[in-house]
């Protein structure tokens, strides 16, 4: 997987294990020495107890050398935002921050959404003594439906606001979306129906809006224990096949294997239908049979996803 990009997009229906792929990124580039920040927006933050430290807030805090993250909330992105244009913190605080402003705030379609994107796009413009703050940023993004919304944001705009610096920003922002040398998408799913139908259905809507999806990655797949055939899957099939009056602990490890047996069956057959339809490249992950991930885990993820 190239990790050479100042932002990569990290999307896919909720419960793939999108936000587990995201930090496994982050952490292979930050591995790599780049200046890595991990940006998720409004979330129960994951990322902190991935990387052994307290949960992420809405400033940039360290995880590991070279690895920051960021939990933006839309009022916390909205205010950045409001100072970039304002510059000063007292007119800031005259134009939003009275009672009219915040109603008239509230009641824009998709303005949350729009400040949680703009921030993304300046943590990668961001400078600190006359060089970028980061060199590479690692959006999590919301589960798939609400990130086309988001990504389309932009485009929006450009079609139905008058010009001025709304449309300008808005012009620099999907620029930068839609540059493959700056941006990448990453689309993860699971190798299951629904989930693949969904990614397939995605990477069509991102192409479309002009965004490149570099990699789908098939997350947690279940290994392969029991090649049929096998003298092994042969002894499991016997055993399966005839479960009653088996012993414990027999019963349970005979039940334990044939549910591997038929999940990596089910893998194996909707990672062949994601090859046969995805345009784009195809990784695997792989299941980690673990009760949480920490700092190890993620660091697994992360160099298989740089050997892709």
């Amino acid at each position: 997987m190239n990790l050479d990009r100042r932002l990569i997009l990290v999307v896919g229906k909720g419960g793939v294990g999108r936000s587990t792929v995201a930090a496994a990124i982050a952490g292979a580039c930050a591995a790599q020495g780049k200046r890595t920040l991990l940006y998720e927006t409004n979330a129960n933050d994951r990322f902190g107890p991935y990387f052994g430290k307290p949960a992420v807030g809405d400033h940039p805090s360290e995880l590991a050398p070279n690895l920051w993250a960021v939990n933006a909330t839309p009022a916390s992105a909205l205010a950045e935002y409001g100072m970039m244009i304002l510059r000063f913190k007292s007119v800031y605080e005259m134009v939003f921050e009275n009672r009219v402003s915040r109603a008239f705030l509230r009641a824009i379609p998709g303005l949350d959404d729009y400040a949680l994107l703009g921030k993304v796009w300046f943590h990668t413009t961001e400078e600190k003594r006359g060089k970028p703050a980061w060199d590479t940023v690692v959006f999590d993004m919301p589960a798939s439906g609400h990130s086309v919304s988001m990504l389309q944001l932009p485009g929006v705009i450009l079609e139905t606001v008058p010009e001025g610096p709304l449309t300008r920003d808005a012009r620099t922002i999907k620029a930068l979306l839609c540059d493959p040398a700056r941006t990448s998408a990453v689309l993860v799913t699971l190798a299951e129906e629904m989930p693949v139908n969904e990614a397939i259905e995605l990477e069509g809507k991102l192409t479309a809006m002009g965004i490149v999806p570099q990699h789908v990655i098939a997350n947690q797949v279940f290994p392969r224990h029991f090649a049929p055939g096998t003298p092994v899957a042969r002894v499991l099939d016997a055993l399966v096949a005839e479960p009653a009056g088996l012993p414990s602990p027999l019963a349970e490890v005979t039940a334990h294997a044939g549910l591997g047996r038929d999940r990596r069956a089910l893998n194996e057959r909707y990672l062949a239908e994601l090859h046969r339809r995805a345009a784009t490249k195809v990784g695997e992950l792989p299941m980690l049979f673990r009760p949480t991930l920490g700092p190890a885990e993620v660091k697994q993820l992360g160099d298989k996803l740089v050997a892709m």
